[in-house]
């Protein structure tokens, strides 16, 4: 459990969140555009017809909370995440999962990413 958790952690959360929270931080895309085609991506690998066997695509999507490292907090308690047991050397925090969403909610198909010094 421990292992699937910082595997989402890691690449999910840390690695594909990440990169749609910078893109939208410098107003490079939208957002929920983004969220939208990964949830898409998720999707289809969690049942299309080339699915995997990993557990990931449907625990990032349905999963309506998801585990985050606080490295803040980590180095305030004084631990280091390369020293000791995997599932003790890190703080994680629960947060809501951006991806697991109502489909009221979902971005328009047809919405477009906006262009550098556009509003």
């Amino acid at each position: 459990e421990v292992v699937d958790e910082r595997f989402a952690y890691y690449l999910g959360v840390n690695n594909v969140l990440g990169l749609i929270g910078a893109f939208g931080a410098q107003r490079l895309a939208d957002e929920r555009v983004l969220l939208a085609a990964f949830r898409r991506f998720l999707a289809d690998a969690a049942s299309g017809p080339g699915r995997t066997r990993s557990p990931l695509p449907a625990r990032l999507l349905e999963t309506p909370t998801l585990r985050c490292k606080a490295n803040l907090l980590t180095r305030l308690r004084g631990l280091d995440e390369l020293v000791g047991p995997v599932d003790t050397q890190s703080v994680y925090v629960t947060i809501a999962n951006p991806l697991a969403m109502s489909v009221t909610t979902a971005v328009s198909p047809t919405a477009r990413f906006r262009e550098p010094g556009e509003p």
